[in-house]
């Protein structure tokens, strides 16, 4: 009998050793307030509630709330580098997210004055630009390394140094200060579509996929999973397969996904017998392809939707092929690279059990399907969730 293999770690341990801090005491409060601000605000934009109560808001004022505290909340959560201490925030990273807030809260409190003169440089616009595109630079390596970084250096030093470039390269191009007041303050600057769309569209689909995962739908997601696939040949795998498919319609990350369906299929999967590296790939091929899979699918999806002028139905819709194909590619090349040890399937749970462990949203959609479904469990079969979860 192989020992039973650890438990994976949850994103915040595999991150937060890394990358995030573990924060106490008062600095801890200060980062929930920052975090619990910001999904207030965007939950009180996507439900338009300033139309309820009869307020005019510019749009930049609540993209300039939302990057206020976006940064904020990054350097108070984050570390300046791996071996940064992770249980306090050091005197530097809170002069940054007051250097945030104060760049964000600008626009937020005085962009309708502000509006009318854009062109003007004046030394408080050339300040606040310079700074707010400095963190943004420094949030962005903290997030997402320095690749992302060095390419918007590039571009910045293209806008200035263009003319020094021979043609067809050459354009005309402008100053220190120009630049640093256009790209604080103008729609195609940071306030400009990507920040829009992930401070409207993609926030609404994520608290959509949070409400569902908060009444069980990602358990409910997996165990329908275990029920349609779990008992034929190589069913491990393709439960891998199907419930990666499944959590990404809600979930849109690849990484979420690995991390919620790998917890219980890798390991269900080393038990009928497949290789470690090879159940880690079947899990993260088939998360890779959940990410695509409409209706929710990653940020990349709504930018697609905004550049191209197209609806997100319409690119979802493109999706759906490429996503399902994925899905039935990952599944077929799972059967056929199964080992010989894993031939049968495991016994999938009945739906009485898939009710009981799957929340709300199970127990809600079983009371409507299970007297057309409960044909789909063998005679006699006792399995339940609890069989895959035994060494």
């Amino acid at each position: 009998m192989h020992p039973r293999p650890p438990p994976i770690a949850p994103p915040a341990t595999l991150e937060g050793s890394t990358r995030f801090r573990t924060l106490t005491g008062p600095a801890r409060h200060v980062e929930r307030v920052l975090l619990g601000a910001l999904t207030l605000v965007g939950v009180g934009w996507a439900l338009e509630v300033q139309h309820w109560v009869g307020v005019a808001v510019f749009k930049e004022q609540y993209l300039g709330l939302f990057l206020a505290l976006v940064l904020a909340g990054v350097f108070v959560a984050t570390r300046a580098h791996p071996r940064a201490s992770g249980a306090r925030v050091p005197w530097y990273d809170w002069l940054l997210a007051t250097g945030g807030l104060a760049v964000g809260l600008y626009v937020a409190l005085r962009y309708p004055t502000v509006a009318y003169t854009l062109g003007a440089i004046t030394p408080d616009k050339v300040v606040l630009g310079a700074l707010a595109i400095l963190l943004v630079l420094e949030a962005t390596r903290r997030l997402c390394g320095w690749a992302l970084v060095w390419v918007a250096l590039v571009c910045l030093g293209y806008a200035k140094f263009a003319t020094l470039l021979p043609e067809p390269l050459a354009a005309k191009s402008a100053g220190w200060a120009r630049l640093a007041v256009y790209l604080y303050l103008d729609a195609n600057g940071l306030f400009g579509i990507a920040l829009t769309v992930a401070a409207s569209v993609v926030v609404a689909f994520v608290l959509f996929g949070q409400a569902l995962s908060a009444v069980g739908g990602d358990r409910f997601l997996t165990d329908l999973a275990l029920v349609a696939m779990g008992r034929y040949r190589g069913g491990p795998a393709k439960v891998a397969v199907v419930s990666s498919t499944l959590f990404g319609t809600v979930s849109g990350s690849a990484v979420s996904n690995v991390v919620i369906d790998g917890a219980l299929t890798i390991p269900m999967m080393k038990r009928a017998g497949y290789p470690p590296h090879l159940a880690a790939a079947i899990e993260a091929v088939a998360s890779n392809g959940g990410q695509i899979m409409p209706p929710v699918m990653g940020a990349a999806a709504f930018l697609i939707a905004e550049f191209l002028g197209l609806s997100y139905g319409e690119v979802a819709l493109a999706a759906a092929i490429p996503a399902f194909s994925t899905t039935w590619r990952c599944s077929s090349r799972s059967t056929w690279r199964r080992p010989s040890g894993a031939c049968q399937g495991c016994p999938p749970p009945s739906f009485p059990g898939l009710a009981a462990s799957s929340g709300w949203a199970g127990r809600s959609w079983c009371r409507s399907a299970s007297s057309s479904t409960r044909s789909w469990s063998p005679r006699g079969s006792p399995a339940r969730r609890d069989w895959l979860r035994s060494p």
